[in-house]
């Protein structure tokens, strides 16, 4: 269960920084296919913020699990999370086109390393850090699992129902999700704009 004391998420601006670099920087240097690199981390990183993926979730994605006909994208979890099918977003339909359009090989994992292995965790990670300086990321947010805490919290800024957004991460727990309204509830802000404009309250 997330402790609110140690959740770190990205702001709307430094989740759009990110992404803006990731679109156009290549985090390693003298790539022979820069285009490769750009594709597939948008890639990587847009579905991981869109359904709260862990670093080892985004392994583990199969190139069989997306139906770009439907836009469904099939989810498998770990650490007893709950997985399954979830729609997607014409931008993430968009991105994986161009990803699979520029993906090399017949290797059955979406995202694989230049091994042919899922992804590592060390990689994703390692990609997190560089893109974050670039895009100006206070340290302690860069670490990939900041993206399953940020779209967590960006639902709750919406005023999401706690159900829906437990469902579409694949909290087992409830009170796991509980914890993003402690961070941001535009309900309780609104609640106490009203309450603390009535004359009962007292101001100096």
């Amino acid at each position: 269960m997330s402790n609110i004391n140690t959740i770190k998420y990205l702001t709307q601006d430094e989740l759009k920084r990110l992404f803006q670099v990731i679109a156009t920087q290549n985090p390693k240097k003298r790539s022979p296919n820069p285009v490769y690199y750009h594709k597939r981390n948008l890639a990587i990183f847009l579905i991981a913020y869109r359904h709260g993926l862990r670093a080892g979730e985004i392994g583990m994605l199969e190139v069989e699990d997306i139906d770009l006909t439907q836009g469904r994208i099939r989810i498998r979890r770990e650490k007893h999370s709950t997985g399954g099918e979830y729609t997607m977003q014409p931008d993430e339909i968009r991105i994986l086109k161009a990803w699979l359009k520029e993906r090399r090989g017949n290797n059955l994992f979406l995202f694989p390393s230049q091994r042919g292995t899922p992804i590592s965790r060390r990689t994703l990670d390692y990609l997190m850090k560089q893109y974050g300086v670039k895009a100006n990321i206070p340290p302690d947010k860069r670490h990939f699992h900041v993206l399953k805490h940020s779209i967590c919290t960006h639902l709750s800024e919406a005023e999401t129902d706690l159900r829906f957004i437990q469902d579409w991460v694949g909290h087992a727990n409830i009170q796991s999700t509980v914890v993003y309204t402690h961070i941001t509830n535009p309900k309780r802000d609104k609640q106490a704009r009203k309450v603390f404009a009535s004359p009962s309250i007292v101001s100096p």
